[in-house]
């Protein structure tokens, strides 16, 4: 046995040697699958199987780099396949509570979102003036004017009518009052009608109920000439609002390159919105009549034709890498947001938030089964959005709490 110095215990290594001046510059660097050879072929296999219902499941001791190296490989995979899509939410006008999901390619859900907001300022801005515009002003004046002379006419009948069997006629709002008059033209008082003969009052009786009748019948003549003419206004509103919002709503429907579904969606989306708009048209007249009201039911009305962008692509490089350190009910599938108004929860359709599992779609998501199987009631649903391949977007125990609560249903 020989005796070794103090100087062969020690070894000596050339800084110059090693290729970098800190530590620092080894961050980036990607790690090796030291004596891992199988381990990484199987990872690689697993992760770039595109077949559904495959899951890589990941055992290794701690401190072996398994997460870190699953990582690498995740991100490296990923760079590699396609950009997924962007994940929106719009309104259900046929049922409010079940606001429609909409994947459009990864951008265009922003670009959606601002043609849209750019729409709403269009309609706050155009459909007014085109109200306020001659063009419209003489039509509807023009429609209101032949209605006046139609209806002079027919009361120029019944009050000549009147006139011959002495009697006066007075319209107020949508009644008609007819007092008795003399000979003279001169109105009789209570009293003096009461003063007349018998004979006389029985006579004027009769003649008072052929004049009602007459009364009837020129309502019956002017009733369906208004609503010739409400017909004739709501026409000429909707059908300039038509023209108005046609290439608008055109640039919105056909803008984005989504697959059929999604397209369908989408084209109901925009049809719906212009029925709406078309019937609420007058909150977008001002008036006089509480103006304030008005303006709080415009905003209602218009809140509705926004987008929720829930998941946005647009600076994405490849497909996502997810790792859920700490998964939650909330952090894995999502939350509904709620706001208390006079002791009721309520929400909608933008207060939808996305979980890593809807983040990672089309991509790559990283969990710590000992994390997931602390909580029963993650790992249930876990179970079942892997059997089902949905996703319920819901807030725990929601059907459970004792408070009114208006909930969603995405």
């Amino acid at each position: 046995m020989n005796e070794l110095a103090p100087q062969a215990l020690r070894l000596t290594i050339d800084p110059d040697s090693l290729g970098f001046s800190d530590t620092s510059e080894l961050i980036d660097q990607p790690l090796s699958w030291i004596g891992q050879e199988r381990a990484e072929k199987a990872a690689y296999f697993g992760l770039e199987m595109e077949h559904p219902d495959y899951n890589l499941f990941v055992l290794g001791e701690v401190g072996s780099g398994r997460s870190s190296l699953l990582k690498q490989a995740m991100t490296k995979i990923a760079q590699n396949k396609a950009i997924p899509t962007d994940l929106c939410y719009i309104h259900n006008f046929e049922m409010p509570e079940r606001p429609l999901a909409l994947r459009l390619p990864a951008g265009q859900g922003c670009i959606l979102r601002q043609e849209l907001a750019q729409f709403v300022k269009y309609l706050q801005i155009e459909v007014p003036r085109y109200f306020e515009g001659r063009d419209f002003k003489a039509e509807s004046e023009r429609i209101e004017r032949k209605f006046k002379l139609d209806e002079a006419q027919a009361y120029r009948k019944l009050d000549a009518f009147a006139e011959q069997h002495h009697f006066a006629i007075q319209r107020e709002s949508n009644r008609m009052i007819f007092t008795l008059l003399d000979d003279s033209g001169k109105v009789l008082t209570d009293a003096e009608v009461l003063a007349l003969s018998k004979e006389k009052r029985q006579a004027f009786e009769q003649l008072e109920q052929v004049l009602q009748a007459e009364i009837a019948s020129y309502f019956e003549k002017v009733r369906p000439l208004e609503r010739i003419k409400d017909e004739a206004l709501n026409n000429l509103q909707r059908s300039g609002i038509k023209r108005l919002l046609k290439n608008e709503l055109a640039m919105i429907r056909d803008g984005a390159c989504v697959c059929d579904e999604d397209q369908q969606k989408l084209n109901r989306f925009v049809a719906k919105m212009e029925e709406d708009i078309l019937d609420h048209l007058e909150l977008f007249r001002i008036s006089d009549a509480d103006e304030e009201k008005r303006l709080e039911e415009l905003k209602s009305l218009l809140f509705c034709y926004q987008i929720h962008l829930v998941i946005d692509n647009q600076d994405q490089k490849g497909a996502p890498v997810i790792i859920d350190e700490s998964p939650s009910y909330r952090s894995l599938f999502g939350s509904i947001d709620y706001q208390s108004i006079e002791g009721t929860f309520e929400t909608d359709f933008t207060r939808i938030r996305a979980g890593s599992l809807l983040k990672a779609h089309g991509g790559f998501l990283m969990l710590y089964l000992d994390d997931l199987l602390v909580d029963n009631l993650v790992w249930e649903k876990l179970c079942r959005l892997l059997r089902s391949n949905k996703l319920q977007i819901e807030e725990p125990g929601a059907n459970l709490t004792q408070v009114a609560t208006a909930s969603l249903v995405p």
